[in-house]
């Protein structure tokens, strides 16, 4: 199961919802006809028959939701998606899911370290790789860093230029 939201409050009398969007893909949104929600520990599919993005936020109406009673029980749920509802990526492009975890080798195929977050800024996506000695390093996401990913094997290749791993 992977996490793309979490219901803020309901809105309106009709049983809709505002959801926090914790995806990069929120257009994805329009395109799902389920959301599962675990409540009670019990993993329950909710059909969806509309979401509407808007300020950042995407408004969703379930089909057996119609009230805002019964919408006030879903108030901080948090919304996944199955595997195969994940949105397909072009060449290049990962989820963080398969990245973190996964071992860094620089050209000479020494072992750099363990790939444990991605940190998304504006310009570029920063890697924090945890060394052997522990020590973490900032590797930038881009071209001229990243030669190959091999999410598979769990194991990524990169350049690395001057003064990186200082």
């Amino acid at each position: 199961m992977y996490l793309v939201g979490k219901v803020l409050k309901p809105r309106g009398l009709k049983g809709e919802v505002k959801a926090e969007i914790i995806t990069s893909f929120p257009e994805h949104f329009k395109k799902l006809k389920t959301l599962l929600i675990k409540a009670d520990s019990v993993w329950q599919t909710y059909p969806l028959s509309q979401a509407k993005l808007a300020s950042g936020y995407v408004y969703l109406t379930f089909k057996d939701i119609h009230s805002a009673d019964e919408a006030e029980r879903l108030r901080n749920a948090e919304l996944y998606i199955e595997q195969e509802q994940l949105t397909n990526l072009s060449e290049m492009e990962y989820y963080i899911h398969d990245l973190v975890g996964i071992e860094v080798f620089d050209d000479a195929e020494r072992l750099v370290g363990k790939l444990i977050e991605v940190e998304s800024y504006p310009s570029s996506d920063v890697y924090v790789v945890e060394a052997p000695d522990g020590k973490c390093h900032m590797i930038p996401a881009i071209k001229d860093v990243i030669k190959q990913v091999d999410i598979k094997s769990g194991r990524m290749t990169i350049h690395v230029m001057e003064g990186l791993l200082e």
